[in-house]
């Protein structure tokens, strides 16, 4: 009689034990991604969380001072300001939150489209196998750091009872409210941009380029930061010039 011993599946850790390790313990919630790569869990926390701190954000504001301080920020020309104060006014304050929802979510999808998209013709060019769901489904998974940015957000919004919040101001963790401000607009929007929690998300795919590739720390840091280093510099030389 021969004995049949047949490997047993690994026990799945759960989806939220993986959003937890993905932030405490990144290798084993890799790993948990690499077999199992679900991609509806960690898209809807963000989405569902960004649109609930894009939903408080404008319903506290203080509209009238909103307006003028997006215009400002704006920089639009003085005989312009007026015809635009008077347009973005005709559109009630419910019109922006409902703009500022769908913005939010449409970004976040090209986002993450983009990233995947990109490194699924990495993977096409090397033929490692990856396809693009499943590198989705991993950008899905290592932007979750971006909720402890929207928590940021939403104790800014506490801390602003008299609604004179700026965009600009929101999230606590981007660059420019870090101290790296200029008068430079074009250099500050680019700081708006880039943030710790966006960094912390880069780090997490190149770690998990290199343990599912099997890949050289070298080449996991070329794949995935190439991207963010040519757009930073592209916008820092037309910033500057």
């Amino acid at each position: 009689m021969t004995d049949t011993i047949e490997a047993e599946e690994p026990k799945s850790a759960g989806l939220v034990n993986t959003a937890i390790n993905i932030l405490t313990a990144p290798s084993e919630a890799i790993s948990e991604i690499q077999q199992r790569p679900t991609i509806l869990f960690p898209l809807g926390l963000v989405l569902i969380s960004t649109a609930i701190s894009m939903a408080w954000y404008f319903s506290i504001i203080d509209f009238a001072w909103y307006v003028d301080d997006t215009l400002a920020l704006q920089n639009a020309p003085e005989d312009q300001l007026e015809a635009s104060r008077e347009a973005m006014l005709s559109m009630s304050q419910n019109t922006f939150m409902l703009i500022g929802i769908a913005s939010s979510i449409v970004f976040t999808f090209i986002f993450y489209g983009l990233q995947s998209t990109y490194l699924a013709l990495i993977s096409a060019i090397t033929g490692d196998g990856q396809k693009f769901s499943r590198w989705f489904s991993l950008v899905c998974w290592t932007s979750l750091p971006m909720l402890l940015g929207i928590a940021g957000m939403m104790v800014t919004i506490l801390l602003s009872p008299n609604g004179q919040l700026s965009a600009t101001e929101l999230n606590p963790l981007t660059l420019r409210n870090l101290g790296m401000e200029t008068d430079n607009n074009s250099l500050n929007a680019l700081f708006d941009f880039f943030n710790l929690t966006l960094v912390w998300s880069v780090g997490l795919l190149t770690m998990a380029y290199k343990q599912w590739l099997e890949s050289s720390l070298l080449k996991a840091i070329v794949v995935v930061m190439t991207p963010y280093l040519l757009i930073a510099s592209i916008w820092a030389y037309f910033a500057l010039t």
